[in-house]
């Protein structure tokens, strides 16, 4: 007897699909295009899968290989990564994002290897964490990759010039990382970037991280040339006060995220009677100058926060009740770690609110049962290390605030 052969993916018409018997040959076998194969891994992709599931899926079949190969969109490129590059390049069509921080080869030549191939869709480049600034490998690379919107030149030497080759390689950028730069001179630096600004002023997304030698008279000159700038990572830079956060959002009609973290933010005292609605998340971490006083005048500045992050700031007690009051629309509030946080003023309904971290403070269940109270549609509520909370407060919480989805309470007393 002949024994019968397996069905291939393409050995018959989508007509055959619903109507073929189990004793039909393989030329009568069901079919599925590639476009629904991709939509299915798309679909096992988006639902948490990581990459090394779809790389199982390619062993199936050639035709799965070539599928899953589109359906990689970014591409990490270490030491051991670059003798093969070429055939990566070849094999994924589709990528939008390339890593080259990993890589301690000569990164002009691999910049010169990369540049011929028709990366159409390549939208990022990180090329981060580098010795030296690769301008040669940049300007070959630039001359067929004209699609590139985001950079990242975090922690590496930069100078003038290496600032103001990225200005005239890559007209398009909308993202920019400058993090922790490492510069021989600190006013050559500053220049380079008002140069390189001058030359394109549609930067969205700005990084400065760990700038420690700017300061505030830096930021409100820089803010003249960044009309279109949405977000801006200021976090480390220690010089800077509140000073640099007002002229910035006074100058940038359309900057949604700040990032302010571990700064001089609460040292200087500003009259200012403007409102900015533009803004709607303010990171303050760590920024032990901030107190209820200057938190409530921040407030009023700023009514239509949707996340405040005050993590770590240990002189905030009672003003954070304030805050709530005047920013209505605030749903995500970090107050992780601030030793003296007061919340048994809020007797108000805060209706907004879904995203409350309360981890390592001194919330008891007295506390916990106004929030509850006033703060029905929480989802999220984070209560690491409150060791002044008991297991009757938490299951109060649980009753009230039905939507809850997480409910951290690790380290609160049960009793």
């Amino acid at each position: 007897m002949k024994r019968k052969r397996t069905c291939s993916l393409k050995s018959c018409s989508p007509n055959n699909l619903l109507t073929k018997s189990p004793e039909v040959s393989d030329s009568k076998c069901s079919y599925l295009p590639d476009e629904c194969w991709e939509i299915i891994f798309r679909f096992i992709h988006k639902d948490g899968f990581k990459q090394r599931c779809l790389n199982s899926l390619s062993f199936v079949s050639k035709e799965f290989l070539s599928i899953i190969d589109r359906r990689r969109f970014s591409l990490i490129v270490k030491d051991a990564t670059g003798p093969f590059l070429g055939r990566l390049l070849k094999r994924f069509t589709n990528l939008n994002s390339l890593d080259l921080s990993n890589y301690n080869g000569d990164l002009d030549m691999l910049l010169h290897k990369i540049s011929p191939f028709p990366l159409k869709k390549l939208t990022s480049l990180s090329i981060s964490n580098q010795h030296t600034f690769p301008a040669n490998g940049l300007r070959a690379f630039s001359q067929n990759i004209t699609t590139l919107a985001s950079l990242d030149c975090s922690n590496m030497f930069l100078y003038n010039n290496d600032l103001l080759l990225i200005a005239d390689c890559f007209p398009m950028l909308k993202e920019l990382n400058l993090g922790h730069p490492l510069v021989n001179n600190q006013t050559n630096f500053i220049n380079g970037i008002h140069c390189m600004l001058s030359k394109w002023r549609c930067i969205q997304h700005l990084n400065l991280r760990c700038t420690y030698f700017l300061n505030d008279e830096h930021v409100s000159e820089l803010s003249w040339f960044l009309r279109d700038l949405l977000s801006v990572n200021l976090r480390d830079c220690w010089m800077l006060t509140e000073l640099a956060l007002y002229s910035l959002v006074r100058n940038c009609p359309s900057l949604s995220e700040f990032k302010m973290e571990y700064t001089a933010i609460g040292k200087e005292s500003v009259g200012n009677s403007s409102v900015y609605p533009q803004l709607k998340s303010l990171y303050l971490g760590r920024n032990l100058r901030l107190t209820d006083e200057k938190i409530v005048i921040l407030a009023s500045f700023f009514p239509n926060l949707q996340l405040l992050d005050l993590n770590t700031c240990n002189n905030i007690s009672e003003g954070i009740c304030q805050v709530l009051r005047r920013c209505s629309k605030i749903k995500h509030l970090n107050l992780a770690h601030c030793s003296r946080v007061k919340l048994l003023g809020m007797n108000f309904v805060v209706r907004q609110l879904e995203v409350l971290n309360l981890s390592d403070t001194k919330v008891d269940d007295e506390t916990l049962h106004v929030i509850s109270k006033n703060c029905c549609g929480l989802l999220e509520l984070l209560l690491k290390d409150c060791y002044y909370v008991t297991n009757k407060a938490v299951k109060h919480v649980e009753e009230n605030c039905t939507q809850l989805r997480l409910f951290s309470n690790r380290g609160c007393l049960l009793c």
